[in-house]
């Protein structure tokens, strides 16, 4: 092959460009990011051909922007607030069926509860205090000299 068709078949393939070397995804990537920087290249151009007017009117679509962005924002906020209250409903409801569900096991197993075990306490404490009363008024009446019949 001679010097002269290997100089035209590198410019063939010159002018097909890079994106055809790539495949698939990576192309589209490489297109996309490629359409972006001639769309930046164009709004420069137009802003230097239009001026202040164009910069202006940026300026003035950005603002409407900005008020439709914070019209939709209290929603939002509104939105995320309710999904919130059901969520912590649901949890509520379901500790309570696990709640449930563990009690009615732990009764069939003959294991007390937590308010029968504080029952319990109570009733041992009430117990232990009349006791230590008893033992409190016992040395009193022992101390005291006996009547001789």
């Amino acid at each position: 092959m001679s010097d002269q068709s290997k100089d035209n078949n590198q410019e063939k393939k010159d002018e097909r460009g890079p994106l055809r070397s790539l495949s698939g995804a990576s192309r589209d990537l490489r297109k996309y990011t490629h359409q972006i920087w001639l769309a930046g290249l164009g709004a420069f151009a137009r802003a230097e051909e239009e001026g202040s007017g164009f910069f202006d009117a940026l300026v003035e679509a950005g603002r409407q922007v900005e008020k439709h962005t914070r019209e939709k924002a209290p929603r939002v906020e509104d939105i995320k607030e309710r999904v919130r209250h059901h969520t912590g409903e649901t949890m509520d409801r379901m500790e309570k069926a696990f709640d449930d569900r563990l009690s009615k096991a732990l009764s069939r197993l003959g294991i007390p509860n937590k308010r029968e075990v504080e029952a319990l306490q109570r009733r041992v404490q009430e117990l232990t205090d009349a006791l230590e009363r008893m033992d409190d008024e016992e040395p009193e009446s022992e101390s005291k000299p006996r009547d001789p019949e």
